[in-house]
């Protein structure tokens, strides 16, 4: 199974590339927990969100901000059980700033019946390893 999980991971952010909140929906549990360890001021996001409608609200937010956005992953591993963590180096450009922006960030997500049931958002990929029990 855990191998199935790291696809699901790079699918679901795959879709996320692909810029269609659609594409990225089937992959999240209706129930889905998702955790924005630091924040993102961008889209006012802080905390934790639950559900799939909420999650939905929360994407469309993000999407609008920016005229592009994308996680390219550099490292998507099986921490065992139902766990993957995923480092992934993000460039966007803002809608309605043309600011670019690039940098790196930790996810930590729990796959249950093959969807994204749990998602831990960090801006600094070494506290996602950290959390996991990793050095980078």
């Amino acid at each position: 199974m855990s191998q199935e999980n790291v696809e699901l991971v790079k699918a679901a952010f795959d879709a996320w590339n692909d810029g269609k909140l659609e594409d990225v929906l089937p992959f999240v549990a209706e129930d889905i927990e998702w955790l924005e360890v630091e924040g993102r001021p961008e889209v006012g996001m802080e905390g934790e969100v639950r559900g799939s409608e909420t999650v939905r609200s929360m994407l469309e937010s993000l999407f609008e901000t920016w005229e592009t956005y994308r996680l390219e992953p550099e490292q998507v591993r099986d921490l065992g059980g139902d766990r993957v963590i995923a480092v992934m180096r993000e460039s966007a450009r803002g809608r309605a700033s043309g600011a670019e922006v690039a940098s790196r960030w930790g996810y930590l997500l729990t796959i249950r019946d093959g969807k994204l049931a749990r998602v831990e958002a960090y801006r600094d990929p070494k506290r996602a390893l950290e959390a996991a029990g990793l050095s980078e």
